[in-house]
């Protein structure tokens, strides 16, 4: 109740004897002159609804979709809206994600179609929407006003005039079609009288529902049909290809493709569509840009359906995943092929083999590549898991079989934490990737990272390019690669690059891949520890020393060009760092972390300079969005040798400027003069370490200078409300507000409660990272700004979960609570 006029419309509503929902479900008889159709039926109450679908309405509509699908019936529905803003229907972000699931599976599972009737204002939603579902049949009526249904339906060209939807009915798959008004017989006429050539309906609602229920489709309507072309029909010269990927990837992809005179289609969300990446093919001759719609990861670059649907609209012969999202994914391969489009990547059976941790670890054990010790299978329950972490020995390692990023991992020390600790991960990993299998392994307390990049031609020859070392990390999260180790010994790195050959062999590899490894350094041995069937981040660092352009060769052997005449020869070092918008923040123990930053970029300098090359998504104007990752700029460094490579490399961070927002920047100048990562003595607890022994203070100075701004200074005074003891709370920097843990727990705070100052009311998510608000959390330039000795009462709550907020922007308004004197 807290969206601008939800609470008035609600009541409004009940004054009136209305129902204060936004959808009204059933099932019931859909009459036309051919036929009577049984079908579920929705259809906005817009005596009420303001725009968005809360959590009752998208009750209502998953009910009904279960009904149906048990009783075997389509569904109709008449929506004025069907999505939601972020100003008047944020906490559609949750709901929508739900409803656009149910709706996939309905289809999918059950062959039965939703018709979607759009009509009135706003038919689409900006942010989300179940109206612009792939695999919603979706007609709109004549006269349909849409100017806010989002560049997924409206492109960003179009003047305000040509918002209508008669207008947009011409923009291929913005719509199955037009129809007629069913309750204004003139209005096509009256249109007419004021543009003669505006676009006109010829079907009516009822003439369309006919069709569709007879089996009858248009033409017009995008349908993916599954051909079952073999992959290897497919290794065929690429021309046009679609690049599934965002940020630097996306950069750096579509600058390849354009070196070798390839057609791209850039598929964007809506945050990105302004991105550098989007320049480079935006109005470009031979290249689109389509925008895929949507803020989030699983509304947009996760929605495998659409990217389909627009690699088939535009008449691609190719896709290439790019780096996250959908790139390991065997399913969407297997899909992307069965369509007769070329997936730039491996066959199905080796991203099935090698993606799934606890198959791959199989493989290498099939063919005597060390791996950890370990279940080497998944560990089915909590006692399982006890009694295998006992045989290995403590510390254990509890990782999921589908996990990433730093997700789905635990240390176990002590049998008492095996059985609380197994249910956290499985629980995480489900929710994190759909699926919470888990597998136990020993836990190397000293070790290095080690990967080995491999190239394999669909003719069966294999290169091994080069080895990287990734150690300098954080929470498992890359921060600088090497093109060596440091550490690793001669005959163990021989050892890792006959490994990887082997395994690509062994798995008839295609394209270029990634086998990685744990260097164990009390034990002096390796371990195989997972396969990227993808294209690294860190690419660029072999690329240097090689000279050889991996990407380039991934669309050469997905043409089913050889490498068998390739040679391979490393020469001087490479380093990359990866610039990440993010800001250092001291808690009350000291201990340093690092939140995301994003925001606008006013001022980007990127000098060009020798032995330097740069993958940049950052740039004057360019808005960096809190809903992915953090990356920002990839910098690559090569030098005769390591030392002069990090030489070089502090040089440049040195003459890098980036205003707006905060970057790690500091923080790798500081690595790059520190005694230990000179030395190279270190393992991959080495960054936490550091961060331990540092001046935090000085880092986060440093870092909110090189911003070129200062964050908000604040003090009580400036935050008072004149005329009252209430006192504002503003968003500590931007991000999505959450006033839940989860969409199904209850809120941290609400009207009339009474806190102290390290309690949570909120959380901002930025990149993936939560970030709970407590009163504590603000410092002013004397010290705490809300006393820790008084308590605080919550007199008003002026946002709803989903809604984006910017460094600044009023999330609370609490109020001193006065104790009497006893």
């Amino acid at each position: 109740v807290n969206f601008p006029t939800f609470r008035t419309t609600i009541e409004s509503a009940l004054n009136k004897d209305v129902q204060p929902c936004g959808l009204v479900t059933g099932i019931g008889d859909f009459e036309t002159e051919k036929g009577c159709y049984r079908a579920g039926i929705v259809v906005s109450n817009i005596e009420f609804q303001v725009g968005c679908i809360d959590n009752s309405d998208c009750t209502r509509f998953c009910k009904l979709l279960v009904e149906c699908a048990i009783q075997r019936l389509p569904v109709i529905c008449f929506v004025s809206s069907g999505g939601m803003q972020t100003k008047e229907g944020a906490a559609a972000l949750f709901t929508m994600a739900v409803v656009n699931d149910r709706i996939t599976r309905f289809v999918r599972d059950n062959d039965l179609p939703i018709i979607m009737f759009g009509f009135g204002d706003c038919t689409g939603g900006a942010q989300a929407s179940f109206v612009t579902h792939p695999l919603v049949q979706t007609y709109y009526f004549t006269g349909t006003s849409m100017p806010f249904a989002g560049q997924a339906v409206v492109e960003s060209n179009l003047p305000f005039t040509c918002l209508l939807s008669n207008y947009l009915s011409v923009t291929p798959g913005s719509m199955k079609g037009l129809v007629k008004h069913p309750f204004a017989d003139q209005l096509d006429d009256e249109l007419r009288s004021v543009d003669p050539e505006i676009p006109l309906p010829t079907e009516t609602v009822e003439e369309v529902v006919d069709r569709i229920m007879s089996g009858i489709l248009t033409a017009s309507q995008p349908i993916v049909v599954q051909v079952d072309t073999p992959e290897a029909e497919l290794i065929r010269p690429v021309e046009k290809t679609l690049i599934h990927a965002r940020g630097c990837t996306a950069v750096k992809l579509v600058s390849k493709a354009k070196e070798r005179g390839l057609k791209v289609v850039l598929v964007q969300s809506d945050p990105d569509m302004e991105s550098v990446a989007a320049d480079m093919v935006r109005d470009k001759e031979g290249h689109s840009l389509v925008c895929i719609g949507g803020n989030t990861s699983d509304e947009s670059y996760l929605n495998a359906l659409s990217v389909l649907s627009i690699g088939e609209a535009q008449g691609v012969d190719s896709l290439h995943p790019g780096i996250g999202f959908l790139s390991e994914d065997p399913n969407f391969a297997r899909i992307v092929r069965q369509r007769g489009v070329n997936f730039i990547g491996p066959k199905v059976d080796s991203m099935e083999t090698m993606g799934n941790k606890s198959n791959a670890i199989n493989t290498t054990i099939s063919i005597d590549v060390p791996v950890v010790p370990g279940s080497h299978g998944i560990v089915e329950n909590a006692e399982r898991a006890a009694e295998i972490s006992e045989n290995i020995g403590y510390p254990v390692l509890l990782k999921a079989v589908h996990g990433g990023g730093g997700k789905g991992i635990q240390v176990v020390e002590r049998p008492e934490q095996v059985h609380g600790l197994f249910h956290q991960v499985t629980t995480e990993a489900k929710n994190a990737f759909g699926n919470g299998d888990v597998y136990i392994e020993k836990f190397v307390t000293s070790l290095r990272h080690i990967e080995v990049q491999i190239l394999r031609d669909t003719e069966g020859n294999t290169r091994v390019l080069g080895l990287r070392d990734c150690s300098v990390q954080r929470n498992n999260q890359k921060l600088m690669e090497e093109s060596s180790s440091t550490m690793l010994p001669a005959k163990l790195k021989k050892s890792v690059f006959a490994f990887a050959e082997q395994i690509a062999n062994t798995v008839d590899y295609h394209g270029a891949g990634t086998v990685e490894f744990i260097y164990d350094v009390p034990s002096d041995a390796v371990y195989f520890m997972e396969m990227n069937t993808r294209l690294q981040v860190e690419h660029p660092v072999t690329e240097v020393v090689t000279g050889i352009d991996i990407v380039s060769k991934q669309f050469a052997i997905a043409s089913g060009e050889t490498i068998s005449d390739l040679k391979v020869k490393e020469s001087g070092y490479g380093l990359e760092v990866r610039v990440n918008a993010e800001k250092a923040v001291q808690d009350a123990d000291g201990k340093v972390s690092f939140v995301p930053t994003p925001g606008e970029i006013t001022e980007c300098v990127l000098p060009d300079a020798k032995a330097i090359d740069f993958i940049s998504m950052a740039g004057p104007g360019k808005v960096v969005s809190p809903f992915y990752d953090s990356l920002i700029i990839q910098i690559i460094c090569y030098g005769k040798d390591r030392t002069d490579t990090i030489n070089k490399m502090y040089d440049y961070l040195d003459s890098v400027t980036i205003h707006g927002i905060c970057t790690n920047i500091s923080l790798i100048k500081r690595i790059l003069r520190d005694d230990t990562f000179i030395n190279g003595e270190y393992d991959t607890n080495y960054l936490a370490e550091f961060l331990s022994r540092i001046d935090a203070s000085e880092l986060i100075a440093e870092i909110e200078e090189a911003s070129g701004s200062s964050s908000l200074a604040l003090d009580l005074e400036m935050l008072k409300i004149e005329g009252s003891e209430e006192i504002k709370v503003l968003a500590p920097s931007t991000g999505v507000f959450y006033r839940t843990p989860s969409p199904s727990e209850p809120e941290y705070v609400n009207v009339g409660d009474v806190i102290s100052t390290d309690v949570v009311l909120c959380q901002l998510e930025a990149m993936k990272m939560f970030t709970p608000v407590t009163l504590n959390s603000f410092a002013g330039e004397s010290g705490e700004v809300y006393s820790s000795d008084q308590k605080y009462q919550v007199s008003r709550i002026n946002l709803d979960s989903g809604q984006q907020v910017n460094e600044g922007d009023l999330l609370f308004v609490i109020k001193p609570v006065v104790t009497s004197a006893p």
